[in-house]
């Protein structure tokens, strides 16, 4: 950090100087200029200096040789003194002439021309070829390729005034381009290695790349300080299409992909993939063009590709903001210059005022030093941790070892309680069971008009699952299956304050219809199990003679097994939209009677919902068909073999899979 804040001083030093360096000698403005895209001798027309920022307008097809003319008489502050002329940065090429005679050229002319990057042209005057009586002239012969401009503001001044303003320029918009590629190119080799080193941490690896791309895309401003390329055979077409075209596009990519590994974001494939032909294909129509023209063609779809990466990184940095908020503002903070080097831009353009590029690129080589003072900070916090740890690794172990033996200790302390509360919880839970099995038990005579059978299988010792059969004596007057709402002994115990309500109801309501006795029991339970919030389902049955009366309590519907014509049938609830559960205080029920003739050998199946519920290992249910189907397969078995064959097929079907629910089945066969 101390080292970044020392070169951050440095060039802002360097900066007051240079700035400080002009003479206050006078100059000579030169406005009028005229022009001509042909030869020397041929009519020049009048041209204004506002138009010297696009000559390649002037010229068909925007390619060709301009030739500026323009006159100038020396005032006689000056007579007698060293002249210069200051013409600014020209692109591409250009050479001079005073008064007919060549004086010198920047970049290279000819068939292949090369600018000279950032650096600014100025030439002097020798003495022996200005007059110092008459107008003097001045043609500059300028090359042109889709690129063409030369400085609005020329002028003419001592040698010292213009060297100063040509070593300032040349300092902000070429040498210090150089200077700062150079470091970027260093960082870049830096945190390559620091990624090998620590290679979790990705965005050192996409940060390297980040640099590297970016100092090859300022070489591009700093041409003239590269002989490279400038004094190499290559041409200024290639020469742009890789570092103004290839590298930009490489060092907009790698950007977002520093954006997306600085703050964590998993970046799906199918997006990566796509930013990835974003970048690639840009990249290649770029290295295959043929002239300049088709270069800034792409070059403006390479813009319009990037702005779409820009944008997808606004997207998931702002995704990532809850989850990630210190991360993104650190991001946010560290791309601030370049936000507003954009508004700058824009803010200029609305005025009229000529946005140079070069207010973009500071701003984004600042957004670079910022994020390396971070990374240089989150590193040596990380160093300054690690000797932290080294220095005291010894007390730092032996305290956490002390803190994991008295959590250790107190840890089998609660296991230790945690164990006996649970032996006592299944004391507890046998002993409700047994008296719940006691209270159950049912000895049933031998019916004259039924055969019956039942299974009973709760899910946790106790169950919540209520059966019971009325009958005088030798024939069975009705029965009953209900579910009670939860597990365990809260709902055991419900299931036997009910069975005594429902028993004493039945038997009471003997002459009453059979909905009536099933309200009136509704009734009951409601005030008698208090603020308890378990409520049943059920089906409560009569027998008439040959009929069955049936009352369905939002339970699945009984299946009826018709012998004569070996099928079965559901015994559906009534047609009320309100018949439904029981004993919830203030919800609208309306219980209905359906009757049910029986015949010889019908059977009647009763089941909680816990068995067609019950899931194998791949979450599928035992389900009503499968029941159905299980229950006509063995209907010419014993009744009791019948009910264990069903539930040897649910587990059979669960595949050691855990029961989530209470069991429950009656099977009742008419005689």
């Amino acid at each position: 950090m101390k080292k970044f804040l020392f070169f951050t001083t440095l060039i802002f030093i360097l900066l007051l100087n240079v700035s400080c360096g002009y003479s206050n000698d006078p100059e000579i403005k030169l406005h009028r200029w005229s022009y001509s895209v042909d030869r020397l001798n041929k009519i020049y027309n009048p041209i204004d200096n506002s138009e010297f920022s696009k000559l390649a307008k002037i010229c068909n097809n925007r390619k060709g040789d301009i030739y500026l003319k323009t006159t100038f008489m020396v005032p006689k502050e000056l007579k007698g003194q060293k002249l210069k002329i200051y013409l600014g940065n020209i692109k591409i090429a250009n050479e001079f002439f005073l008064n007919g005679n060549y004086i010198g050229h920047t970049g290279s002319l000819g068939e292949n021309p090369i600018s000279n990057g950032g650096k600014a042209t100025a030439y002097n005057l020798p003495p022996s070829l200005i007059s110092e009586e008459r107008k003097n002239e001045i043609i500059i012969h300028i090359q042109v390729d889709c690129e063409g401009t030369m400085s609005e503001t020329p002028f003419i001044s001592t040698e010292r005034r213009v060297d100063a303003y040509e070593r300032n320029f040349n300092f902000i918009n070429s040498k210090m381009h150089l200077v700062i590629a150079s470091v970027m190119f260093l960082i870049s080799l830096l945190y390559f290695v620091v990624f090998f080193l620590r290679r979790q941490e990705r965005h050192y690896f996409s940060f390297a790349l980040l640099n590297l791309f970016s100092s090859a895309f300022l070489l591009y401003f700093a041409l003239g300080e590269c002989p490279l390329f400038y004094d190499s055979n290559m041409s200024y077409l290639f020469i742009q299409k890789l570092l103004r075209g290839i590298s930009a596009t490489l060092a907009s990519y790698f950007a977002v992909s520093f954006m997306r590994d600085y703050i964590g974001f998993n970046e799906p494939l199918a997006r990566r993939i796509y930013r990835s032909a974003l970048t690639i294909g840009p990249c290649f129509f770029l290295g295959f063009t043929q002239n300049m023209h088709d270069f800034f063609l792409y070059l403006g779809i390479t813009y319009i590709a990037t702005t779409i990466q820009m944008l997808y990184a606004i997207h998931f940095i702002i995704s990532s903001f809850k989850t990630k908020k210190k991360k993104v503002v650190e991001l946010l903070l560290g791309f601030t210059p370049v936000l507003i080097s954009i508004i700058i831009v824009i803010l200029l353009m609305l005025l009229n005022r000529k946005a140079y590029s070069l207010i973009i690129v500071f701003g984004w080589q600042i957004v670079i030093f910022t994020f390396l003072s971070i990374l240089i900070v989150n590193f040596t916090t990380m160093s300054s941790r690690v000797e932290f740890l080294n220095a005291n690794l010894e007390r730092l172990v032996q305290n956490r070892t002390e803190e994991l033996t008295r959590s250790n200790t107190a840890l089998e302390e609660t296991n230790a309680h945690l164990k006996y509360e649970i032996e006592r919880a299944d004391k507890e839970i046998e002993l409700a069971s047994f008296v719940q099995q006691s209270f159950y038990n049912i000895k049933l005579p031998d019916f004259k008009n039924f055969q019956v059978a039942y299974y009973n299988k709760p899910m946790a010792g106790v169950s919540g699952d209520l059966y019971d059969f009325y009958f005088n004596k030798d024939v069975l007057e009705g029965f009953g299956l209900f579910d009670v709402s939860g597990h365990g002994i809260s709902s055991g115990l419900v299931t036997m304050l009910v069975k005594n309500i429902i028993n004493d109801e039945f038997y009471k309501g003997k002459n009453l219809p059979l909905d009536k006795v099933m309200t009136i029991t509704n009734e009951r339970i409601i005030n008698q199990k208090g603020n308890v919030e378990n409520y049943l389902t059920g089906v409560l049955g009569r027998v008439s003679g040959n009929n069955v009366e049936f009352v369905n309590a939002g339970h699945p519907n009984v299946i009826h097994y018709k012998a004569k014509e070996n099928r079965l049938e559901l015994i559906k609830r009534g047609e009320s939209k309100e018949s439904g559960i029981i004993g919830i205080s203030g919800f609208p029920v309306n219980f209905e009677c359906v009757t049910v003739p029986l015949e010889k050998n019908d059977m009647l199946l009763l089941y909680t919902d816990g068995l067609t519920e019950t899931m194998n290992r791949n979450r599928e249910e035992f389900g009503l068909e499968r029941l159905k189907r299980t229950f006509l397969k063995g209907v010419e078995l014993k009744i009791e073999e019948q009910i264990q064959n069903i539930v040897d097929e649910a587990k059979t079907f669960a595949n050691r899979a855990k029961v989530s629910d209470d069991i429950t089945l009656l099977i009742l066969k008419k005689k």
